[in-house]
């Protein structure tokens, strides 16, 4: 009897040893590399991620494959780069609401039977000859499941047609129109694939339920789970009492209550598929990895010490989290490997031991060996390509990183950017000029992966215009200045370079392609796009002229947002508000090294429409001289010029300004700018 039972557990030991691992694949959406306590952060809590770190290996080089979504989940799905895929740039919408223009209704989903096609194919989704590791692992007896934002097409392009026995949520949503239950807002209706369940259930704990089911229902047999939230990306909803928590923490860089209960949301969920990995007994021989499709947006996070966030080329727009747990992978191990999504498929190929599908040529590197133990990558370079005018701030793109050096080229503007991401993360020096021969040789190496995948390089766009002085011929050797502000000072950028011909280029952030100057607006949008207006015409300023005030002072509905003319409505951005956000827009301008000069916001007369009250501009501009003054900025006092001749120079019960107006403080404007020149 003894004998049996020994040959009955040894039976069962080595039928547990050969069966295949199972797979756990987490990609958040829009989450920015420090937005988790194991990076960092100490304002966020993300307990259960942490413990996911502290188990296995945290990677501090991982990138995504694109600054934007489609694109990378693309790359994670098949293993391959976006160039290659002719996949560069977030999908856009197919389905339309039966019966509406789509060019008056651009962003309208319906699903079900009264859907319609009523625009031309789409150029961005996955094409279905694409073979996915969820095909290959499918087809080598695992059960597979997606959750959550797929985004890469519809119908047979869905995730039931790429390798997927399951799908929970996913469709051409590049967000959900709603996170409660059902999922829809008064404009879209709902996720067609995730019907309802619970009234007021919130979409992330949904997704999370849905993968502990999964894991219970095939716990017996090899699996994939891919669970890809639509959190943490618009819209910026939360579960009151989580934003509540956040609210009452101390206030630092990163607080934005909301978007944080949404990462705790994203946490919560990763807890439940532990514990259900953990209960059904095969934590084992499951493999998880958690990482994100894109840097984090700015506005909700901020990626300090990284530059800029999500679509842009610096570091806060592609470099990620990544955690990698499992069986064999050393805890307590922090990697500074550099990592990028194409690496996921030949990885979990290696770990599954499942063979590679034949004749596809896969541009990652497997990081199994790594895991186990430690041994080095690899891999000479990692790639990106961007080669589409999403406007004027974010022109067309390449990036190659190869050891510590960082090439990017643009294909407008200014050709080339060099960073040394060893001793400067947060991109502030560009050495092109310093290491030309490191630029030739990084740009020969990109150039000759751009030809060996076959891609598509930016067609010249009509509607640019290289960076040049308002108003007067380009000269390369003069300073460079940068306005940013509201629409009173749209009025005068131009006339500012009329007025400082042959002694600067000026220039302002423009909207469609160039074809606009962009409103500035107030602090609120100010927090969100700063860095997109630092790097607008390539950056590398000598003095910035800003003003924010006029938009943050006027009356908005407590419900809505939207411009109200009821003075009882709060202001769009009350005083300390107005402050915090300033102080936070100031810190970004200071690292940009130019000279800054803070303009007043301009009085307002009786009677303007969206309210205000006369004496608010007092009031903000008091604050900003305070903020100023903490800085040492010097301010150029718009308000005080005006105001004795606003009869003259101001229209009538409007914020705005005649020409002449607009021209007499386009020369106070150019006398300040010319002090700060002097100060070189």
């Amino acid at each position: 009897m003894r004998l049996i039972l020994i040959l009955l557990f040894a039976s069962v030991a080595v039928s547990a040893r050969a069966q295949k691992p199972n797979i756990v694949l987490v990609v958040v959406d829009d989450l920015g590399w420090a937005d988790l306590t194991c990076q960092g952060s100490t304002y966020f809590e993300t307990p259960n991620i942490d413990r996911l770190a502290s188990g296995g290996m945290r990677f501090t080089d991982a990138y995504a494959a694109c600054a934007v979504c489609s694109p990378t989940r693309a790359a994670v799905m098949t293993g391959r780069y976006p160039a290659r895929l002719g996949l560069t740039d977030w999908m856009r919408p197919s389905w339309r609401r039966a019966g509406k223009n789509p060019k008056e209704n651009p962003t309208e989903y319906v699903g079900g039977a009264n859907r319609q096609l009523l625009c031309p194919p789409n150029p961005f989704w996955m094409e279905t000859d694409e073979v996915t590791i969820a095909e290959v692992l499918r087809g080598a007896g695992y059960a597979t499941c997606h959750i959550g934002k797929w985004h890469l097409g519809h119908d047979n392009r869905a995730p039931t047609g790429q390798g997927f026995a399951e799908n929970f949520g996913g469709w051409d949503l590049g967000q959900p129109p709603s996170y409660f239950d059902p999922y829809k807002n008064k404009r879209l209706p709902g996720i067609p694939t995730l019907a309802p369940r619970d009234e007021g259930e919130y979409l992330t704990d949904r997704e999370g339920d849905e993968a502990v089911a999964f894991i219970e229902r095939n716990k017996e047999r090899p699996f994939f789970l891919h669970l890809a939230h639509y959190a943490v990306h618009t819209p910026i909803q939360a579960k009151p009492a989580l934003t509540a928590h956040y609210d009452a923490k101390p206030k630092t860089r990163q607080k934005n209550a909301k978007y944080a209960a949404m990462v705790h949301s994203v946490d919560d969920a990763m807890g439940k598929v532990s514990a259900a990995l953990n209960a059904c007994g095969v934590q084992d021989r499951t493999y998880i990895i958690f990482t994100s499709d894109n840097g984090g947006l700015l506005g909700p996070t901020h990626n300090a010490p990284l530059r800029s966030g999500k679509g842009f080329s610096y570091e806060g727009g592609v470099r990620v989290p990544l955690i990698v747990k499992g069986p064999g992978i050393a805890e307590h191990g922090t990697s500074s490997a550099i990592a990028t999504s194409v690496d996921y498929f030949p990885t979990i190929l290696e770990l599954t031991g499942v063979p590679r599908p034949e004749g596809r040529a896969l541009d990652g590197v497997s990081l199994a060996t790594h895991l186990k133990t430690n041994a080095a990558v690899q891999r000479d370079a990692v790639f990106w390509h961007f080669p589409h005018y999403r406007g004027a701030n974010v022109t067309p793109y390449s990036i190659v990183r190869s050891g510590k050096f960082k090439l990017i080229k643009r294909y407008e503007g200014p050709t080339f950017e060099l960073f040394d991401l060893a001793d400067d993360l947060g991109e502030t020096t560009d050495l092109s000029e310093k290491h030309p021969e490191v630029v030739k040789q990084l740009h020969g190496i990109l150039a000759a992966h751009l030809k060996e995948l076959g891609a598509k390089l930016p067609r010249k766009n009509p509607d640019y215009r290289a960076p040049a002085a308002e108003g007067s011929a380009r000269d390369s050797s003069l300073p460079r200045v940068l306005i940013l502000g509201d629409s009173i000072s749209i009025g005068y950028t131009s006339e500012v370079g009329k007025v400082l011909t042959k002694e600067a280029n000026v220039f302002r952030p423009t909207r469609n392609n160039g074809k606009n100057a962009e409103n500035c607006q107030g602090t609120n949008h100010g927090v969100r796009r700063i860095d997109a207006w630092i790097a607008a015409h390539g950056g590398k300023w000598d003095v910035i002229h800003f003003n924010f005030g006029l938009h943050d002072l006027k009356r908005v509905k407590a419900d809505t947002g939207k411009n109200s003319n009821d003075p009882n409505d709060p202001y769009q951005a009350a005083p300390e508000l107005y402050r915090k956000q300033l102080t936070e827009i100031v810190a970004k301008l200071r690292k940009t090294g130019a000279k800054l000069i803070f303009a007043t916001t301009t009085p307002v007369p009786q009677g303007v429409r969206p309210y205000r009250a006369t004496d608010d501009p007092k009031i903000y501009n008091q604050i900003a001289r305070a903020v100023m003054g903490d800085h040492k900025i010097p301010v150029n006092d718009l308000f005080a010029f005006a105001e004795p001749r606003l009869d003259e120079l101001q229209k009538n019960a409007d914020v705005h300004f005649k020409p002449k107006g607009s021209k007499a403080l386009a020369r106070q404007v150019a006398r300040s700018v010319r002090r700060a020149l002097r100060r070189r």
